[in-house]
């Protein structure tokens, strides 16, 4: 019986060749549109090196310090970080590090080059503590990772990415090797694999200790000073510990950090995000929270990115039911022989709904390979590693194969093919096999 329908789809495509392209190309058109925001959203969310836990890992940025009515906002400080993030006994592995534009905005640039003189290169630094080697899977090519007791004496050790490694020396294999940054020396501890900035929490072209920076470590004798600064944390939380409970004992640590404060106290402004709410913070610059009570800017912004993929499913959706309409119009004298000779309206309803989809999949994989086109040619707009680096153009985005052919990418196509076939054949079909036999046959 399927087959038969196929065969009768495929023959009316041949029939009526104008329909048939007008109805590919309106569904390409569809269908890329959603598809561009479906592999974007995958590239950003989905478990990829260095970002293997992304399902897993819990994000924390923003804190608030209050003092009667003056608000001060940023990230954590070195000593925050150190009393409520890293002594977390619910986590298995905890991050802590700057971000590589927002210490550029505030610092001014850094710059790499070999002792001695060279030629001195622009470079995106992070800074990181131990823990950040172990929650993230980097590939070292060369040496490995500066360790807790280089991190808690402060000694000056780097790693660096394989392009800046090449830029420097030629080379990758130079670890043990000195280079100055900003001026400063520091010795290789090891070298990995470029990292794109698709994951946004680790990419740089180098990574040091953020206990080497001044300008994390040294806070003045203000509160608030000490209490915020320049750092985020990734937090993975132990196997079988929820989101929830990591979230209360950080709140606790909290409580307990503004116990010992004189003026003032601090608190999160987003909670703890998950990856999916992180990247859409980080995308549209909403990382700062509201006041108390207020509306989340990163929920909002979530919700209207769903009611976008909505609208750009419903307006084609509508053209093409318009389109169905017209066309099953001009067969309601076939469908009406066929009720004549007892078909069910059920098997009409299901054979034209097979003949739609016979036009929407070569429209969904014309849309889908457009919406590869469209993301590779506006990749860094689509992926960005936040709004900063996208209007200081430090945006460095890489794609491969294999972050775009993905079957969960085909699933998105396919299950747009299907809702949009759905929705734009439903009321046209349903309308049409409900015509009397006589009316049907006389038309």
């Amino acid at each position: 019986m399927y087959k038969q329908y196929f065969k009768q789809a495929w023959n009316l495509m041949k029939q009526n060749r104008f329909y048939s392209a007008v109805y590919i190309i309106g569904t390409g058109l569809a269908i890329s549109m959603v598809m561009v925001m479906a592999i974007a959203y995958h590239i950003r969310t989905a478990n990829m090196a260095p970002e293997v836990h992304r399902d897993r890992t819990l994000y924390v940025s923003f804190l608030e310090y209050a003092r009667g009515n003056s608000n001060s906002s940023a990230y954590f400080s070195a000593r925050t970080a150190k009393e409520c993030l890293l002594s977390l006994k619910t986590a298995e592995e905890i991050a802590v590090t700057t971000d590589p534009i927002v210490m550029a905005l505030m610092n001014g640039d850094s710059y790499a080059q070999l002792p001695g003189g060279g030629d001195p290169y622009k470079v995106s630094m992070m800074g990181t503590n131990d823990g950040f080697w172990r929650l993230y899977n980097f590939s070292f090519i060369d040496g490995k990772p500066f360790g807790e007791a280089e991190f808690q004496s402060a000694v000056p050790r780097v790693v660096l990415s394989s392009s800046l490694a090449k830029k420097l020396f030629s080379r990758t294999e130079v670890s043990g090797q000195a280079i100055l940054l900003d001026d400063v020396e520091y010795l290789v501890s090891g070298v990995v694999k470029d990292v794109s900035g698709i994951t946004p929490s680790v990419a740089a072209d180098l990574w040091i200790p953020y206990s080497c920076l001044p300008s994390i470590m040294e806070t003045g004798s203000r509160e608030v000073d000490s209490s915020i600064g320049f750092l985020v944390g990734s937090i993975l939380p132990a196997r079988g510990v929820s989101e929830q409970e990591v979230a209360a004992e950080l709140d606790e640590q909290i409580d307990r950090y503004n116990s010992s404060l004189r003026d003032g106290k601090i608190r999160l402004l987003n909670g703890l995000e998950s990856h999916g709410k992180h990247v859409v913070a980080q995308f549209a610059g909403a990382s700062i929270g509201t006041n108390q009570g207020g509306a989340n800017p990163v929920n909002i912004i979530y919700f209207a990115l769903c009611l976008l993929v909505v609208l750009f499913l419903m307006i084609p959706a509508l053209n093409l039911s318009g389109l169905n309409a017209s066309h099953m119009q001009d067969r309601i004298a076939e469908l009406g022989v066929r009720k004549a000779f007892g078909a069910r309206r059920t098997r009409l309803f299901t054979q034209v709904l097979i003949e739609n989809m016979v036009l929407m999949l070569p429209g969904g994989l014309v849309g889908l390979l457009f919406s590869y086109l469209l993301v590779i040619l506006f990749r860094n707009l689509l992926l960005a590693p936040g709004i900063f680096a996208l209007l200081t153009g430090e945006a460095n985005v890489e794609l491969s194969p294999g972050m775009m052919m993905n079957p969960a990418v085909f699933g998105y196509a396919f299950l747009v093919c299907l809702i949009l076939n759905i929705l734009s054949s439903m009321i046209p079909v349903w309308r049409a096999v409900r015509v009397n036999i006589i009316e049907a046959i006389n038309s």
